[in-house]
């Protein structure tokens, strides 16, 4: 029997939000090209089939493939990714680094095991206050949150929030005709950050009205994992299959627990694992697809990144009355989160 999700109490104000995103757009066909030109990949048309079937057109990447093995480009290193995105965040608050209480980070690709890469996010912020870091893939930022939620309601000032991954960087295009399910790595990754400063909640501006995170994952094997020393992330795909579904009723329920039923939202993002994602999730809860919103089919999936990503592009663009509902799910021990978002006034939940 699983264990009920871990729920938040209270309200964070969202004072803003930012994302980083490294480079041009890498149409999907040109990445396969790229392959095949530099590393003389052959399975192009098997690859060109998997992308369709996840739906992913393009993505941001830190690194340009001229060699095998090689580092992210100046300035769009895990961390500048990272520090980019607060710092854009951070100006639409109206804050500067100094104004922050705390500094979380979370990533399943940091530069280097220590320091964690968020210290070195603070170095460039010139950021000196406390900080930490979570190595958490898609669910990162619920757990995240939870900890934020404490910040506050103990009466800290401003939280910074930051999901960054370079995930280009761990995969290896020399394996790609050996290894087929690495194929999936390529055509599905995108690397980017997103962040969020979260604080006092204040009547009538956007906020976070609820969280929550949850696990489905003892004993069973991991969807995907990262071994110690290895440059590749492995995928049981049978794995993922068998949960993903129930990953997503979680959230469902727990959002419905908080108050928050996605029935009645204005919009659901869900785990941004593919273009196709929103097609699937709209069938599955029997909602108007026009009320799901992904990007993956444009970004990637960029992981830890994602949500934030969503949130400030959802952001940029909503209405005061808008009610957001995310709903999180991470394959690598089968977790859950999400929050509820609502931008300013009166909503549907009123």
């Amino acid at each position: 029997m699983s264990a009920a999700p871990w729920l938040s109490r209270g309200r964070l104000g969202v004072l803003g939000s930012g994302q980083a995103l490294p480079g041009a757009a890498v149409a999907t066909g040109d990445l396969i090209a790229l392959m095949q030109d530099r590393f003389g990949f052959a399975r192009t048309r098997e690859a060109a089939a998997i992308a369709r079937r996840l739906g992913i057109e393009s993505r941001h990447l830190c690194r340009d493939f001229a060699l095998r093995r090689e580092a992210a480009r100046s300035g769009d290193t895990n961390a500048e990714l990272a520090a980019r995105a607060v710092r854009n965040a951070l100006e639409q608050a109206g804050l500067q680094p100094q104004d922050l209480a705390y500094l979380i980070g979370h990533t399943t690709t940091p530069e280097q095991p220590l320091p964690a890469s968020v210290a070195m996010v603070a170095d460039r912020l010139g950021y000196a206050g406390p900080h930490v870091e979570l190595r958490q893939a898609c669910t990162g930022f619920a757990n995240a949150l939870m900890i934020a939620f404490g910040l506050v309601a103990a009466g800290s000032g401003p939280v910074a929030i930051v999901g960054s991954e370079t995930g280009s960087l761990f995969f290896d295009p020399a394996t790609l005709d050996t290894e087929p399910d690495q194929i999936v790595n390529m055509v599905q990754m995108g690397d980017g950050a997103g962040a969020v400063i979260v604080g006092a909640f204040a009547d009538g501006r956007p906020s976070i009205e609820a969280a929550w995170f949850g696990a489905l994952g003892s004993g069973r094997a991991p969807g995907i994992s990262r071994q110690h020393g290895t440059l590749r992330f492995d995928h049981d795909f049978a794995a993922i299959r068998a949960e993903g579904h129930r990953l997503f009723d979680a959230g469902r329920d727990a959002a419905a627990m908080q108050g928050f039923p996605i029935a009645a939202a204005h919009r659901v993002v869900p785990h941004q694992v593919s273009g196709r994602i929103g097609m699937l999730a709209a069938a599955h809860f029997a909602l108007p697809p026009e009320h799901v919103f992904v990007q993956a089919d444009r970004i990637g999936n960029t992981g830890s990144a994602a949500i934030w990503i969503a949130l400030d592009t959802l952001r940029a663009k909503a209405a005061p009355e808008d009610g957001i509902v995310v709903l999180g799910a991470e394959a690598s021990k089968h977790m859950y989160g999400g929050f509820a978002y609502r931008h300013g006034g009166a909503t549907i939940y009123d």
